[in-house]
């Protein structure tokens, strides 16, 4: 099988991955599913059994998050023209909160990647997660800024942590529910397992909106499927800008491409091209199997 071919079957088994109502263990045991549960019953769980957030502690995520989460605030500081030890030790007060919180965190996603439906456990996570972490992270961030007198890097840091937390939960939550990033199941793997398995996971990742807008364009849910792109658009917009603190890019001393200026419409052209792959590799799947 040639590599077109391989990345043709990967996309759409991303498609067929992403309508399964009840996902099968990460463990390659094709007739293993995981037990579906509701929210409520997820979150009396964690509300009974505190100690589960001991129990499964995740290190995984809090490895993983302070070594993405130190870099964030060690060249927000080194951008603002502070010192290097500075921008050091703001990278070192970040990895230090994210290591112990992240496994919290983790936890907390986890208990709740069996919920069904999912975007029940999306609204939950994204509510709960970054709320919490941010409000502890801005008391920290504010006594440390204080202390240094560097202030006014708080703010541009904090947000452009919100905007890595955010996907962070989704991509998190994705993961899980794939059994990869999970600690203390039986279906756990070792940690250099599961970054072996990342690459993959990423790219089931970045296909879902797209394999989604497909199936719905599909079966003729056309306004559903406008309104996810749409969404989309102002999100990549909203994000991009956050993190960039720019609301366009231009280039060659300040020319720009006109509505193509924007993250938003960038972000929609590329969602749309990709839609175009995901309906390609669909119809050559179908013809394949006739």
């Amino acid at each position: 099988m040639n590599i077109r071919s391989e990345a043709y079957s990967a996309a759409d088994a991303v498609s067929e991955q992403n309508t399964m109502m009840i996902e099968k263990m990460a463990s390659g045991e094709p007739g293993l599913a995981v037990p579906a549960t509701t929210i409520s019953s997820a979150t009396s769980v964690l509300w009974n059994e505190p100690s589960r957030f001991i129990r499964y502690w995740n290190y995984k995520g809090a490895i993983l998050s302070g070594v993405l989460r130190a870099p964030i605030f060690f060249a927000t500081y080194l951008i603002g023209k502070e010192t290097l030890r500075l921008a050091l030790a703001a990278a070192m007060v970040q990895f230090l909160f994210r290591f112990a919180f992240a496994g919290v965190g983790g936890a907390l996603i986890q208990a709740y990647r069996h919920v069904e439906p999912p975007w029940k456990a999306l609204a939950a996570i994204l509510i709960l997660v970054p709320t919490v972490s941010h409000a502890i992270e801005i008391v920290i961030q504010i006594a440390f800024g204080y202390l240094t007198g560097t202030q006014n890097l708080t703010d541009q840091a904090i947000l452009r942590s919100v905007c890595v937390s955010i996907i962070s939960a989704l991509f998190t939550l994705f993961a899980m529910r794939r059994g990869i990033m999970i600690v203390g199941e039986s279906e756990s793997k070792s940690l250099i397992s599961d970054i072996s398995q990342l690459p993959r996971v990423i790219f089931y990742f970045i296909a879902f909106i797209p394999n989604e807008i497909t199936g719905m364009l599909r079966r003729g849910a056309f306004l559903a499927a406008l309104l996810v792109f749409a969404g989309f658009g102002i999100f990549s917009q909203l994000l991009v800008w956050a993190i960039t603190n720019k609301a366009s890019w231009t280039y060659g001393g300040g020319k720009d491409l006109g509505l193509l200026k924007y993250w938003g419409v960038c972000g929609m052209l590329l969602l749309l091209f990709s839609i175009f792959l995901s309906g390609i590799v669909h119809m050559k799947r179908r013809k394949q199997e006739e």
